[in-house]
């Protein structure tokens, strides 16, 4: 029997896409499904999490930022995301944004399976990190199918009595890992990706490649105009037209959230060390930014990571 009583970290219990969530609805389970939801979004919104993320995108227009990649979505692509890695839709307001997503916890699949059935079904997430697959008709259609059903099942955990509830869940949880073997499936095949970039595409992915070799220095707008050959206000422009956001924000949310990373990995760490490892030159800017960003200050942050 799948146990279905697991609960996740304080830190993970934040709402799909990263909008924050009243208590009662926090992550209860290892697994939860999202399911063609059309909830438009307010604006570009950075976010990462310790969890994994399986995001199919089913109608709009919509393009991506996950760390260094700039993806220009079409309905029938497949993103497998390791949710530590600073991530933001910036779907069209003009058009319907409908989406499925999957977050669960890794170490849950550990729990569940032999180490090497789970090694290799999370293989995707961890060695490939972060890639995009355009599935074909078949395997839409395989996917359209498998997510309905789970959306039933998940749907079921929450309207009936206990015991049928954990039935559901154990149900859900089944097609959950039937799904991750079709991922591992469509990940030994070639890639199905679109490389085919525009002008204005190429020149933002540029812009983030620049800045993700940069972000620990100094950067200013004039250092990545000169360096990209480009004129600062066509910069400007041009990154907020494609991303939904400034090339600043984007900056301090990647400082941001590598200083999460190193409190997660190194606790012990001095916040003032982390601050200038990640490229800030000034405490009280970074302490400001990071609680803005974090919800809690970076001692703060520090303490729960070293606690943990």
């Amino acid at each position: 029997m799948v146990q279905s009583s697991y609960e996740l970290a304080p830190e993970t219990a934040t709402g799909l896409e990263g909008r924050s969530m009243p208590l009662t609805m926090q992550w209860q389970q290892p697994i939860e499904l999202s399911y063609k939801d059309r909830r438009p979004m307010a604006g570009a919104q950075f976010h990462s999490h310790a969890f994994y993320e399986i995001y199919y995108f089913q109608e709009g227009e919509c393009n991506y930022l996950i760390g260094d990649k700039l993806m220009i979505l079409h309905p029938g692509d497949l993103i497998l995301m390791h949710g530590m890695t600073l991530h933001c839709p910036n779907p069209s307001p003009n058009l319907p944004y409908v989406r499925s997503i999957i977050h669960f916890d890794p170490a849950y699949v550990h729990r569940i399976l032999q180490l090497e059935s789970a090694s290799v079904l999370l293989r995707p997430f961890e060695e490939l990190r972060n890639i995009r697959i355009s599935l074909n008709e078949q395997d839409q259609a395989e996917m359209e199918k498998l997510l309905s059903e789970m959306s039933r099942l998940h749907e079921q955990k929450i309207d009936t009595h206990k015991a049928a509830a954990i039935t559901a869940y154990d149900r859900f949880t089944l097609r959950f890992f039937e799904l991750l073997h079709l991922i591992r499936g469509w990940c030994t095949e070639p890639i199905r990706d679109r490389e085919h970039r525009s002008h204005k595409e190429q020149h933002v992915q540029n812009v983030i490649t620049y800045l993700e070799d940069h972000y620990i220095e100094d950067v200013t707008l004039e250092h990545i105009a000169s360096a990209l050959h480009l004129t600062k206000p066509y910069l400007s422009n041009l990154f907020k037209e494609v991303t939904g956001t400034t090339v600043f924000k984007y900056l301090y949310n990647r400082r941001i959230n590598q200083a999460k990373m190193l409190f997660r990995l190194e606790p012990e760490r001095m916040v003032s060390d982390v601050c200038q490892a990640v490229g800030f030159q000034h405490l009280a800017h970074f302490s400001r930014l990071f609680k803005a960003t974090v919800g809690s200050s970076p001692e703060t942050y520090r303490k729960k990571m070293k606690e943990q």
